[in-house]
């Protein structure tokens, strides 16, 4: 299997902060480390249905994957790089013969997890406290993201180790998370060209009379037929393209303008894009606003490397679109970063915003290492009239950047 988990960078980051051990317990962390989402996780959410992931700053210290009784067929259907899997909660209530084999890897799994002789809890805190006596680890600095566990688990936990500093690692996470793996490059990649498809069915759909909420469902259908599920649709047509507005039954008509941006998740990984267009031949004011915010883009572009900050992204776009055409332009943001989430650190290409956090700088002016995913976008309106949109998906490499998906938009007319 190859891994979300960037081991290398977690290994880094972790000497740097004199971390033990790493304990991921939201659905997005013990994917990332383990390749392992189970549906309940997922469905019920964090932290009704704890499942824990454990990495250590030994090599010799293997790592270890705790699945509940309802995600082990699951688990066994989609598997882990980490070999040490222990289920917790009373064994398999499933009927089956004593000598049952299993009939393909699947079966076995479940087989080999749930028997008699494989270690296995009442509870997730027992499992997890019986793998780090295992270790040996009984004292130092452990980072767990607090959010997928429970408080009195963690309570538990830490009673069970006085002398294990727990410590909130929910950024030092995001801090090893900012640098893609190869693994985690190609499914934003395959995410961004399904997006494209989408975008495309939407435009075939365009035509004066239809509905926005009619034009929406093409895009939603697209990505549902390439095995995605849409996070997020804004859309809106005349005036409402002025910014991002949820898909109404208001028809489109001649002359009208419209603002596209959708976002959707294939195989776990977010992908987000933007466009606009125009019923008809666009007037002087929207030519202004789209060949400034594409001066704007292009700006950008020209300064992402390894080492560019947020905040350079920024006013190199905000300086061009300003030169160009709109010298009012006052957006805050060019873009954002995107993963196993939509947003990740350091969050927007912005002015810095400060933050409190011991594994962060004072403020959210991060470098960015070659590997890391942005989305890119510089939206222009004016309420009552309208506005223009474009967004693209680029990775961040030594020297320059890379398209991921479609690596020039066009201000679509729409004749019919």
């Amino acid at each position: 299997m190859r891994m979300l988990f960037n081991k290398d960078r977690a290994l880094q980051l972790m000497k740097e902060f004199d971390i033990e051990a790493l304990l991921a317990t939201t659905r997005h962390n013990v994917l990332y480390l383990s390749g392992f989402q189970g549906w309940a996780q997922y469905t019920y959410g964090d932290p009704i249905t704890e499942t824990f992931a454990l990495f250590f700053s030994r090599n010799e210290v293997a790592p270890a994957l705790i699945v509940s009784r309802q995600d082990e067929t699951y688990y066994s259907s989609t598997g882990s790089w980490i070999e040490d899997v222990r289920g917790y909660g009373p064994r398999s209530a499933l009927n089956m013969d004593p000598e049952e084999q299993g009939a393909n890897e699947e079966e076995k799994n479940y087989l080999n997890l749930i028997a008699e002789d494989a270690p296995r809890e009442e509870t997730s805190v027992k499992a997890l406290a019986r793998i780090l006596k295992e270790r040996g680890i009984h004292k130092g600095r452990v980072a767990i993201d607090n959010e997928g566990i429970r408080p009195a688990s963690r309570s538990a936990i830490e009673e069970m180790f006085p002398e294990i500093s727990f410590i909130d690692g929910a950024n030092l996470f995001r801090l090893i998370r900012l640098q893609k793996t190869p693994e985690e490059i190609e499914r934003i990649r395959e995410a961004a060209s399904l997006n494209e498809k989408a975008l495309q069915a939407f435009h075939a759909e365009l035509a004066v009379g239809k509905t926005e909420r009619e034009i929406a469902s093409h895009y939603y259908r697209t990505v549902a037929a390439g095995g995605g599920k849409w996070s997020w649709f804004h859309l809106g047509g005349g005036r409402r393209s002025a910014s991002i507005f949820p898909p109404s039954d208001r028809a489109f008509e001649k002359g009208d303008g419209f603002f596209f941006d959708a976002g959707m998740r294939l195989n776990h990984y977010c992908a987000d894009v933007g466009c606009c267009g125009s019923f008809g031949e666009p007037d002087a004011s929207r030519k202004n606003q789209w060949n400034a915010i594409q001066a704007g883009l292009q700006a950008a572009f020209g300064v992402i490397r390894s080492g560019v900050k947020p905040s350079e992204i920024f006013h190199a776009a905000l300086d061009a679109a300003k030169k160009n055409g709109l010298p009012n332009y006052n957006g805050s943001f060019c873009g954002h970063t995107m993963g196993i989430e939509a947003r990740e650190l350091p969050y927007t290409l912005s002015d810095p915003m400060p933050l409190n956090d011991p594994f962060l700088p004072d403020n959210s002016d991060i470098p960015f290492p070659a590997g890391s995913v942005l989305s890119v976008e510089l939206p222009s309106g004016k309420f009552g009239e309208g506005g223009v949109h474009a967004e693209y998906t680029v990775l961040v490499t030594e020297n320059g950047m890379e398209h991921l998906g479609e690596s020039k938009r066009e201000h679509f007319i729409v004749e019919k």
